[in-house]
């Protein structure tokens, strides 16, 4: 058997990874695989990685998880992608593999409105892990009520990113973390935010206030040479001016 849990992984997280790992430790499957799903069209676009990105935090995250995978095939299939379309390609490519799915309380909850829903239902194995304590779903769903609850989502870790608060970094396995710093991932609309409210400080001549905003853009982006060139600015400036004021 091999389970497919489909998700957009922005981030990938621990949880998402206790969950896979619970379902192959029960002997629910001999594989799990990770369905990176394309972008929503209905998310904005600040709140999303590059599918590619997505895509590299997930092989990442499982490189060294024996019995867990990435699966990048609805990046490879027509948009929109819905996943009784996902079904039918894997099987027509792998003839040889029994699939199931595995979701949360929330896919649960909305399945019935997915493209061709009876048929999903009736055609495929579905396992559920709530999310919260109102999730008991029965049939046609298999429950697993003592999966790993998940306390957070990959949109309170974006959050937390923007935010500048270093929990998220305890939330996704470490090479993960060290992938979204390395790319400043979630942060560059705040970048471009803190650059230009400090140019525009600048433009008053209110430098005190300019070098807060640099200095936050060099926080989000520790090699942010913009932010290096005008903090360098305003130093010589500011050295120029005591230096006129106590050399008459």
């Amino acid at each position: 058997m091999t389970v497919l849990y489909f998700g957009s992984f922005n981030p990938i997280h621990n949880g998402h990874l206790a969950v896979a790992q619970y379902v192959l430790s029960e002997g629910l499957a001999e594989e799990v695989w990770l369905v990176v799903s394309p972008q929503n069209p209905h998310k904005q676009q600040a709140d999303l990685a590059p599918e590619e990105q997505k895509l590299e935090m997930a092989r990442r995250a499982v490189e060294n998880i024996k019995g867990v995978k990435v699966c990048d095939v609805e990046l490879e299939l027509p948009r929109p992608s819905y996943t009784i379309d996902t079904l039918d390609h894997l099987r027509s490519v792998h003839h040889d593999r029994e699939f199931a799915l595995l979701g949360g309380g929330d896919v649960a909850a909305s399945i019935h409105t997915w493209k061709e829903a009876s048929r999903l239902l009736s055609e495929n194995r579905i396992f559920i892990y709530p999310r919260g304590e109102n999730d008991l779903f029965g049939e046609p769903f298999v429950l697993l009520p003592k999966a790993p609850k998940m306390s957070h989502s990959s949109t309170q870790i974006r959050n937390l990113i923007v935010a500048g608060i270093e929990e998220w970094k305890n939330l996704v396995p470490e090479v993960v973390a060290e992938y979204i710093m390395e790319n400043n991932m979630y942060t560059s609309d705040r970048i471009e935010d803190a650059l230009s409210k400090g140019k525009e400080a600048f433009a008053r001549s209110e430098f005190g206030e300019a070098i807060n905003h640099f200095e936050e853009a060099r926080r989000l982006d520790g090699e942010c040479e913009e932010a290096v060139q005008w903090l360098e600015m305003i130093e010589d400036i500011l050295a120029f001016r005591h230096k006129d004021y106590y050399n008459p």
